[in-house]
């Protein structure tokens, strides 16, 4: 069980920070102990919706922002070794692992006031996904800032809300070149593209997304927008490629026409046909064993 004082108006515990700045914005900051990066394990998503709960409530918080205390890195991603260990596809503890997140990411979308992320570094696979259910995203001009997607060199596709929220702010075209590609952008083209809304100075990255956290008229139009079929979509075709990035295709395309919600129920199954898979866990077992070298 987590532990949580109060100390000086802040609330802690293993992993997650909350304060409230003067100005009224609260600042969610992830800082896994004992790891170089932020990893989304059970145990972490389960600790970011305790957070998220006790910040619903809170009538001092105008806006929140989410934040990183790692160097160089927002949210590395999903922990890998519940997949490569599923015994094969539609695995149940997978699926209550992939529903846990969608089911805090939908209470990200619900609060009762805007949202920004704050990435300065690394924001991949469940990483970004994280920072797409905020209402807006703002970055440092860290090197080390990526972000992406990249699931499908895993023999995947995203599993939390990736394929339908991408499209819904950057456009279907790009998303599906993003996704399928499995490519990671810099700050500077991820701002070019729509993916987040400005890049600053690193210095300056938590003033920023305070700033912009707490621009309260335009938040509900964006969530209204974010929310919504795409009107007018041009369906992509699916080209030669991986079973992964076909589904992509397929469950993006799909998906376009329908509610957030609705089409993210699109993406968790297809994820679920791809997670255990043999052609899967041996692409993630490379990996593991290419960071090792």
């Amino acid at each position: 069980m987590a532990r949580v004082a109060r100390r000086s108006g802040a609330a802690m515990s293993e992993a997650i920070t909350v304060s409230v700045r003067p100005d009224s914005a609260a600042v969610l900051t992830f800082d896994q102990p004992g790891s170089k990066a932020n990893v989304l394990t059970r145990e972490l998503w389960v600790e970011f919706g305790n957070a998220l709960a006790a910040l619903n409530h809170r009538a001092d918080v105008k806006g929140l922002v989410l934040a990183s205390a790692k160097p160089g890195i927002f949210i590395a991603g999903a922990d890998l070794k519940l997949l490569v260990n599923a015994p094969g596809p539609n695995d149940p503890d997978v699926r209550a692992f992939i529903e846990l997140g969608l089911r805090v990411l939908e209470q990200l979308e619900a609060l009762p006031f805007p949202t920004c992320a704050a990435i300065d570094g690394a924001a991949l696979g469940g990483g970004l996904e994280v920072a797409l259910a905020c209402d807006y995203r703002v970055c440092g001009t860290n090197p080390k800032t990526q972000l992406g997607l990249p699931e499908v060199k895993l023999g995947l596709i995203p599993g939390w809300g990736g394929t339908q929220r991408l499209p819904r702010i950057v456009g279907t075209k790009e998303a599906i070149e993003m996704v399928t590609s499995g490519r990671s952008d810099s700050g500077h083209n991820a701002a070019t593209t729509g993916l987040v809304d400005k890049t600053v100075d690193a210095g300056l990255l938590i003033e920023e997304a305070a700033t912009v956290a707490n621009r309260q008229s335009d938040a509900r139009t964006v969530r209204v927008k974010k929310h919504a079929p795409l009107p007018g979509t041009t369906f992509s075709t699916v080209p030669a490629g991986t079973t992964a990035a076909q589904e992509a295709i397929r469950v993006t395309n799909e998906g376009a026409a329908l509610p957030l919600y609705d089409a993210i129920k699109l993406e968790t199954e297809a994820f679920m046909r791809l997670a255990g898979s043999d052609e899967s866990k041996r692409l993630i077992a490379e990996f593991f064993a290419s960071r090792k070298k």
